[in-house]
């Protein structure tokens, strides 16, 4: 299994940036450019991205109290697993890290998809921080 991770320090207070994370797995916010809609349907997020591709991801952990979301999406074209965690860590000065972490199947697939995940990360990050990417 391969694994994207990302992470970035915050501008913002950790509870600040969970409350964007929280609201986010609740189809509440629109925050990655690459995607058209965003509905909620029971535990899946349905996306709609800009090419038509409608993706289900299923939220499997929202967890205030750690400020951790974990979901899966398993309608990927191409891959066999995916997961992924987004949450708040708290460093040891007190500012909040967004930690992203992905694991794919097959292997290969992470590598191909690093650059999007570049591009989603700072789209995500901007979004907690309350900006445009």
């Amino acid at each position: 299994m391969a694994t994207i991770y990302r992470s970035a320090t915050l501008s913002v207070s950790p509870d600040a940036a969970w409350d964007v994370l929280d609201r986010y797995t609740r189809s509440e916010l629109h925050i990655f450019k690459n995607c058209a809609s965003e509905r909620q349907v029971d535990d899946y997020r349905v996306v709609v991205t800009l090419d038509g591709l409608e993706l289900w991801e299923r939220n499997i952990t929202v967890d205030p109290e750690r400020r951790r979301a974990v979901y899966t999406v398993p309608g990927i074209p191409g891959t066999e697993h995916h997961q992924a965690e987004m949450r708040i860590d708290v460093d040891p000065d007190g500012r909040a890290v967004l930690v992203w972490t992905t694991d794919l199947l097959p292997q290969d697939l992470a590598h191909g998809m690093s650059d999007m995940y570049d591009v989603l990360f700072v789209d995500l990050v901007a979004a907690v921080e309350g900006r445009s990417a």
